[in-house]
């Protein structure tokens, strides 16, 4: 079912207008990807699916992101894109690999910051 399961991200978003064109540019640069509207579709994709990196909202309308972030395996890169930096500053500092995107966000640049993350994980192990 997925064009490209070595390449699998995860988006937990609850905003369509947010989600939809994110999904499309993601699978424009050859990722697959699995989406959730709420924090508990995104734990339990996490139990189902071996991802090789998610992009989070942390506010969400039911649930919060945050719980995700802290739940997800500390090899896979996590973006976390919000309007709020203050939101992420404690969970960038305290899960590696972690990055923030703002919103409004580009879309370019959060590609650019996905293959970053995920080219640097085979030689920078434990960087922050």
């Amino acid at each position: 079912m997925t064009k490209n399961a070595a390449r699998l991200v995860l988006v937990v978003e609850d905003d369509v207008s947010v989600r939809r064109p994110l999904v499309k540019f993601l699978e424009m640069h050859g990722f697959s990807v699995s989406t959730a509207e709420t924090s508990d579709e995104g734990l339990e994709a996490l139990t189902k699916q071996r991802f090789v990196a998610a992009v989070i909202d942390l506010r969400l309308r039911r649930g919060s992101g945050r719980d995700i972030v802290v739940a997800t395996p500390a090899e896979i890169p996590v973006i976390i894109f919000s309007g709020v930096p203050s939101e992420s500053a404690e969970l960038e500092r305290v899960r590696p690999r972690t990055r923030l995107i703002e919103k409004p966000y580009s879309l370019v640049l959060l590609v650019e910051a996905l293959e970053e993350m995920l080219a640097g994980a085979g030689s920078q192990n434990l960087h922050p």
